[in-house]
C-alpha cells in the first residue's frame, strides 16, 4: 500500500493538501498556463504586462518551439486565487492547478 510522503499516511487516509495548493504568505498559490498564450508581441505583451501590473511571480516561461512565431507558451505563476478569472480574460490563458504526480 502506498504512503503519503509527508505524513507516511496510507494514501486514502492522508489529509495533506494537494501540491499546488498551499498558499504562500501573499495568499498566492501556483498555477500553470498551457492554453491560450502563444509567441506573438502582442500574447506576450499581455501576459507580461498583467504579470508585472498584479505583482504575479513568474515561476517559468517555456516556448514550445522558438523558431516558430505564434508557437504554444506555456507559464508557470504564482497568482492571488481572486486574479484568476482577471487573468484568464486579459490575457487569454487558460489556469490549471500544478500537476500531481504520485510514484508508487
Amino acid at each position: 500500500m502506498s504512503t503519503c510522503a509527508r505524513c507516511n499516511e496510507p494514501l486514502h487516509d492522508c489529509r495533506c493538501p494537494e501540491p499546488g495548493s498551499e498558499a504562500d504568505h501573499y495568499g498566492r498559490v501556483w498555477r500553470h498556463c498551457e492554453q491560450g498564450l502563444t509567441m506573438t508581441k502582442a500574447s506576450m505583451a499581455r501576459f507580461m504586462m498583467f504579470c508585472l501590473s498584479h505583482r504575479i511571480e513568474i515561476g517559468g516561461v517555456y516556448a514550445f518551439d522558438p523558431r516558430f512565431r505564434g508557437s504554444q507558451v506555456i507559464a508557470a505563476i504564482r497568482i492571488n486565487p481572486d486574479q484568476i478569472e482577471a487573468f484568464e480574460r486579459e490575457t487569454g490563458g487558460k489556469l490549471r492547478r500544478t500537476p500531481r504526480l504520485v510514484l508508487n
